[in-house]
């Protein structure tokens, strides 16, 4: 005990009179969890290399960025942020419109060491943009949602995706000819590529087009009255390069982040806006489409007809049981650690210490508690001012930062401490869990740095079933991903597990089974958690009823096609 006592008041000293706020001695960097079914969107080119993982072209490359951008986003005006990059777009927001999307979409291919072009439409008024691949351009609107594939005899498997040239000069062929509307639906389809049983097997897979109510007669207006728009590298205020954005998440003794697929009530950020951003054409764009329903469905609930933002926590519990506080500071003045409480290292002056709130996602709420503090200040400009504030409530003063520091001040002893940001993330973008079994890989820059803490990694979701074969779903006319048939539990499953330093890295199975005789979806998600504990220290309360996976020999690991990889095969005959 002494030598623990010592080795704190030294730390103390150490942090004494420091001129700035910096990272926390005890941070644990770029903590990664992510299983191998989700896209990786750490970074443009983790997202490129984990969504085209089993492409062999440079056209399912582009398919397969395709439907990762219909995964991850929907149609609502610009998020308003300045100097927005495309990573933060994706992590953050997930919404936009025609040439936003087409710069993140851009902005992913040029990972790929591609050429780009955007291209205008007088009529209608449209942004869109051509990729250059294999000698020729081609065309893939990720906002009205299409692509059409054409005859090519030197392309892989007889056939390319068509650039706009093509579309003008081969209208009948390719356009007229080449797609069948589906008026039940109200979607197209390529021509012999319908959602349609054939000898008993339903075409499930086949990309549905213009989903969300444009029409193909658009499309030909479109390339009949386009003019190009050169190939900057940012267009709508999203720009390619990632700039000083980072996706790491860093956290430090008694930190914790839990990212979640649900909103929170009024807690979004969309600077200068009135009203909650959702998808303006509700839930067209996925309750038809195999690349992204199926992953999507399990959130369509009453109440929630349409996408929309989601919620996570950046947390902050001081341990001052045995001292770890300390090395979570990011600044601590005239301060020691004694008998369970941090007090003025010389008496008579005030005592001061800097907590640093920093997640890769935007803050849209703020709270805390603190007993001993005598007054709570917060700055957006990493200290070189300070503005007082209310801890129990400072939403107001953090609201669209990422990185905040929050001093309090005592002159007898500060016993503890407890910071809760809410943040904005787009969930499509988190590591989601798959039907089957899902490898989740855990890792740390310098597992070293974790010390003596322990990395504690939990995932919670609701499981699922289908009574109904997608045979069934396409004989009565139903659409492939609007819960027809599904349900999930009321019960949430948890997956808790415990690193220690020496763990790191690792991997470890979750296994999402479904019921013999029932038809796999995707698991409801309800959030994914990361925290550093000190020693001793107990993980956060996990969701009320939770349980484990339950080993049930009546079920199977049934799996469905990668999301990312529909369409970029030719439909069965």
């Amino acid at each position: 005990m002494k030598t623990a006592s010592l080795a704190a008041l030294v730390f103390a000293s150490a942090l004494a009179g420091a001129d700035t706020a910096a990272d926390p001695p005890g941070l644990a960097r770029r903590i990664r969890v992510q299983p191998d079914q989700a896209p990786d969107c750490s970074s443009l080119k983790a997202i490129v290399e984990s969504v085209t993982r089993g492409c062999t072209s440079n056209d399912e490359k582009a398919v397969a960025i395709y439907n990762f951008m219909q995964l991850t986003h929907y149609h609502r005006q610009y998020p308003s942020e300045k100097d927005l990059s495309a990573l933060k777009e994706i992590n953050v927001y997930g919404w936009g419109l025609c040439g936003g999307l087409h710069a993140v979409q851009s902005a992913l291919w040029r990972e790929l060491g591609w050429k780009w072009r955007f291209v205008g439409w007088s009529k209608p008024g449209h942004t869109t943009v051509e990729a250059e691949y294999d000698g020729t351009w081609h065309y893939l609107d990720v906002f009205l949602k299409f692509y059409a594939w054409m005859p090519d005899a030197k392309a892989p498997g007889g056939r390319r995706i068509a650039g706009q040239d093509d579309l003008k000069q081969n209208a009948q062929q390719l356009l007229t000819d080449g797609f069948v509307f589906d008026a039940a639906r109200k979607v197209w389809y390529a021509k012999g590529g319908q959602f349609a049983v054939a000898d008993g097997k339903a075409n499930w897979t086949a990309p549905a087009f213009l989903v969300c109510g444009d029409g193909l007669d658009g499309v030909a207006t479109g390339v009949n009255n386009k003019s190009g728009a050169g190939s900057p590298e940012a267009w709508a205020g999203i720009n390619h390069a990632t700039g000083g954005y980072s996706t790491d998440v860093d956290l430090a003794p008694g930190f914790a982040l839990t990212s979640t697929w649900n909103p929170v009530p009024d807690a979004w950020y969309w600077a200068n806006a009135k009203e909650a951003p959702s998808h303006s054409c509700n839930n067209k764009d996925f309750r038809n489409t195999p690349e992204n329903g199926p992953v999507l469905e399990p959130y369509l609930m009453p109440g929630r007809d349409r996408r929309s933002y989601a919620n996570g926590t950046l947390t902050f519990r001081g341990d001052f049981a045995g001292g770890a506080v300390l090395k979570a500071l990011a600044q601590a003045d005239n301060v020691r650690f004694a008998g369970g409480a941090l007090t003025p290292a010389e008496a008579g002056k005030p005592a001061s210490v800097v907590v640093r709130l920093r997640s890769p996602y935007v803050i849209t709420m703020a709270s805390g508690a603190a007993e001993g503090a005598e007054t709570v200040e917060l700055s957006r400009d990493g200290g070189a001012k300070y503005q007082a504030i209310e801890l129990k409530d400072f939403s107001a003063a953090a609201k669209g930062a990422y990185d905040i520091l929050v001093r309090l001040t005592f002159a007898k002893a500060l016993t503890s401490l407890r910071l809760d940001a809410t943040v904005q993330n787009n969930p499509c973008a988190l590591p989601w869990l798959a039907p089957g079994r899902n490898r989740v890989e855990v890792s740390l820059a310098d597992a070293k740095a974790l010390g003596d803490n322990a990395l504690i990694v939990t995932y919670a979701y609701f499981t699922g079933e289908r009574n109904r074969t997608y045979e069934e779903l396409c004989a009565q006319g139903n659409e492939i991903a609007k819960a027809h048939g599904a349900k999930w539990s009321q019960t949430p499953t948890v997956v808790q597990k415990t690193f220690k330093a020496s763990d790191l890295p690792a991997a470890f199975d979750i296994d999402i089974a479904t019921p013999k005789g029932r038809h796999p979806v995707y698991p409801r998600m309800l959030f994914v958690r990361r925290e550093v504990l000190p020693p001793g220290a107990s993980p956060l309360a996990l969701p009320e009823g939770a349980l484990p996976p339950a080993a049930d020999p009546g079920s199977e690991l049934k799996i469905l096609p990668n999301p990312f990889l529909t369409g970029i095969k030719p439909a069965a005959p």
